[in-house]
């Protein structure tokens, strides 16, 4: 942790907090040779396998609301999306890192229930801290968190590998998230009556044994995390390994919605499921000769079949009752999107 932005006395007993908050909950790593208190961490690397590093920022106004996101949520939310990036390289999460800048007006404690989010979630996957930033904000809080894994170099998954014949996959079910908020921002007197969307959009799952299960095992040919909508997502791993896609909308797994909740929300289900965004899911392709490999299930998760990869570089299409269509990247855009 360094200490230069805020007055020493608070910055420096901040730190010496979160040192106490961080070793309360979690145990001894051999490989962590310096943790929290120097310039900089010191982790011990295997030789037979690569880190994997990604970054996530989180903006008050733009990412999250604090009418509806507790200082738990917030923390729980920061790392799900990071360990998310892991899961969708296969690797294994191992150690994470934060920036977080907060106005004057929050106090210790709201912080300490930032952090204690963060390290509920990262002891279920037996991810530790290891430092980070704190400094004060003029306006709004703003948290970033960069974590790090590793996988076996045979064994890691990028967007690139689909091929033209591939079947392509997703986890668990879409739209949950978006519908949750949506339900937070317009009606959020009846949005506690609806506790798994809320849920599914301030307490994401990361689907890390999933991601693992397809690495080990070498049965996805790419694979990425649904984090802006599965339209756009698909796009991405079309356009990185220059394939296209169809996807049917019959066999897209939906977020199940009851009569009086469809009432409350502005979308079709499919609509929320192809570009609400924010579901952590894997979507991943498969040869077709490994396809009998893939379970229905794994670890309490349902698998879907949802279509096929093409030879149309860039070109994604939606089979629905039949009729094929474009299907139109429409999910969330960080610059072109309304906040959160």
């Amino acid at each position: 942790m360094t200490s230069r932005r805020v007055s020493p006395d608070t910055e420096l007993s901040l730190i010496k907090r979160i040192q106490r908050w961080t070793s309360r909950s979690s145990q001894p790593e051999p490989r962590l040779i310096l943790p929290i208190g120097d310039d900089a961490a010191a982790i011990r690397g295997r030789k037979d396998s690569l880190f994997l590093v990604s970054t996530d920022a989180l903006v008050e106004g733009i990412h999250f609301n604090l009418r509806y996101f507790s200082p738990e949520d917030l923390g729980w939310k920061a790392v799900a999306v990071n360990l998310s990036d892991i899961a969708a390289m296969g690797g294994t999460p191992l150690y994470f890192t934060t920036s977080i800048a907060v106005p004057r007006t929050r106090n210790s404690g709201w912080i300490r229930k930032v952090y204690q989010g963060m390290l509920q979630l990262a002891s279920k996957f037996q991810v530790h801290l290891i430092g980070g930033d704190t400094c004060a904000s003029p306006q709004g809080v703003f948290l970033d968190v960069t974590i790090l894994g590793e996988v076996k170099p045979w064994e890691m998954l990028t967007r690139r590998g689909a091929r033209p014949g591939d079947i392509l996959f997703v986890t668990g079910d879409l739209g949950g998230s978006a519908a949750g908020l949506e339900l937070l921002k317009r009606h959020s007197r009846l949005a506690r009556r609806y506790p798994e969307f809320i849920h599914r959009h301030l307490r994401p799952a990361p689907r890390s044994h999933i991601g693992r299960f397809l690495a080990s095992r070498r049965l996805a040919s790419s694979l990425i995390d649904i984090s802006d909508g599965l339209s756009t997502d698909l796009h991405h791993l079309c356009e990185q390994s220059r394939v296209g896609a169809v996807t049917d909308a019959d066999k897209i797994p939906m977020a199940k919605t009851s009569g009086k909740l469809c009432a409350l929300l502005s979308r079709t289900a499919l609509d929320y499921a192809l570009n609400g965004g924010e579901d952590y899911e894997l979507l991943f392709t498969v040869p077709p000769k490994l396809k009998s490999k893939i379970p229905k299930g794994f670890q309490g998760i349902a698998i879907h079949e949802i279509g096929w990869i093409t030879d149309e570089a860039g070109q994604c299409y939606l089979l629905d009752h039949g009729r094929r269509r474009k299907l139109l990247a429409r999910g969330f855009d960080h610059f072109a999107a309304p906040h959160r």
